[in-house]
């Protein structure tokens, strides 16, 4: 057994609790960030003329950035260390929020574009990392209730963002939005660096001269023993063959695959959703002020699904969970476009929609990390929730243009939901595999017994 595998099995120290909050919090932040365009787009809208597609454009940029952080960057945590990358993580953040209020109608949206970019890059980095925390710090009897608050950790952030800072917008301007978070992502980067512990499984398989010294501090802080050496590697294979490799080859390839592919079907639907909905509602009623309660509606029906479905994941097996509940997002997501913009109407079906839509969130994020060793982990995270933005990016830009071309409501979230359907597929598929691969080998660990990295 290795070393996080018994710290997952005892009560949670101080610590970790500590690492559990800052994890979160950082998530929390990532929330506010994507969602920011989502209320601030009708505002936008209005102050530079643009199209639904130009918009789109805009609603996109923090999705490719995140694809670039997810792929490219995340996978540096692998080697200087995850604490250091979430450092690096939300300066990038802030940096990228500090670029958004110098767009004006003379320079076009190009600024804008830019900025999410930026910003994307540091949340696709920081979701990988987090995650990756996340995952080894957490005792196993509250991991899937600790990562589906995680995922709504994501609604929390949008949910603050639409209630404090949107209804701000229309007196101080859509600007105000990106100074707010490039005030927070500041801080953050602070609290990053004095309070986000390391890894313990990266300490343990002796990246540095004092890995041993570190690790032996951080369980001394734990209240437990010391170790006289480092634990033997559960690494071996990914250091012979690298970690890209690893993740792409074997049965861990097939995994790899997918949930590659569901994550995609999974964003499509998810980020339609998101940057669609409250601007769709808010132009059919010809009002900017319902953007930000359209928000509000998403962020607290994904908060009170995540909460249930980890809950229900606590005492049942996620990876049968999760196709249930994105069976139930597709039919309410279709019933959100059906039933109109029509308030209050349209603020109730999106609470309803969100709220099962959002669990898809926490399930990959429960399911992915546990499908990969640990110096292949943060990178198999990363290209699994980095390619996944590719469903995330065309999201906006392909919606923008079927609402151009005429599209109603309600057909274009009956077609934008069906996607999930296979994600929920994906996730089915991969629980049927690993249970006759534990079938083949008899004496396999249970699915969560290593899901503490």
């Amino acid at each position: 057994m290795r070393l996080t595998d018994h710290i997952a099995e005892e009560k949670m120290s101080g610590l970790q609790l500590r690492a559990v909050i800052v994890a979160i919090t950082l998530v929390v932040l990532d929330g506010y960030d994507v969602s920011l365009t989502s209320f601030a787009a009708p505002y936008i809208e209005k102050g530079f003329g643009v199209s639904k597609a130009q918009l789109g454009l805009v609603m996109s940029g923090a999705l490719i950035g995140m694809l670039v952080g997810s792929i490219i960057v995340a996978p540096l945590a692998d080697r200087i260390g995850r604490r250091k990358m979430g450092v690096i993580s939300t300066v990038t953040i802030a940096i990228g929020m500090f670029i958004g209020p110098f767009a004006t109608p003379e320079t076009g949206t190009w600024p804008l574009v830019v900025s999410r970019v930026v910003t994307g890059i540091g949340v696709g980095s920081l979701v990988a990392v987090v995650g990756v925390i996340l995952a080894e710090y957490t005792g196993k009897r509250v991991y899937a209730l600790v990562m589906a608050v995680y995922a709504a950790a994501i609604n929390i952030g949008g949910l603050l963002g639409s209630m404090i800072v949107g209804p701000m917008l229309g007196a101080r301007g859509w600007q105000f939005g990106w100074w707010v978070g490039f005030a927070l992502s500041a801080l953050a980067a602070v609290a990053t660096f004095a309070f986000l512990p390391e890894s313990l499984a990266w300490l343990s398989e002796g990246r540095r001269a004092d890995s041993l010294q570190r690790l032996n501090a951080l369980l001394t802080k734990m209240r437990r023993p010391a170790l006289e050496a480092l634990p033997e590697s559960d690494s071996t294979g990914v250091k012979a063959k690298g970690s890209l490799r690893t993740v792409f080859t074997g049965r861990t390839g097939f995994y790899t695959l997918l949930m590659i592919v569901g994550y995609i079907a999974y964003m499509l639907s998810f980020y339609f959703m998101t940057n669609w909905a409250p601007s769709a509602v808010a132009s059919a009623n010809h009002n900017p002020a319902l953007a930000p309660q359209l928000v509000t509606a998403f962020s607290i029906g994904g908060i009170l699904g995540n909460v249930l479905f980890g809950f229900l994941g606590d005492k049942l097996n996620v990876r049968l969970l999760a196709p249930v509940f994105l069976i139930l997002a597709t039919a309410t997501l279709s019933l959100f476009g059906i039933a109109g913009p029509g308030m209050p109407t349209a603020w109730w079906t999106l609470f309803l929609a969100s709220f099962f839509v959002c669990s898809g969130t926490a399930a990959f994020y429960a399911i992915v990390p546990t499908l990969y060793p640990t110096l292949a982990r943060s990178t198999g995270f990363g290209v699994v929730i980095g390619v996944g933005r590719f469903g995330g990016i065309a999201a906006p830009i392909v919606g923008g243009a079927a609402f151009d071309a005429g599209m109603g409501m309600g057909a274009a979230f009956t077609v934008f939901a069906s996607p999930m359907l296979v994600a929920g597929l994906c996730v089915l598929a991969l629980h049927l595999v690993q249970r006759r691969a534990r079938t083949d080998v008899p004496d396999a660990q249970p699915v969560l017994a290593g899901t503490s990295a």
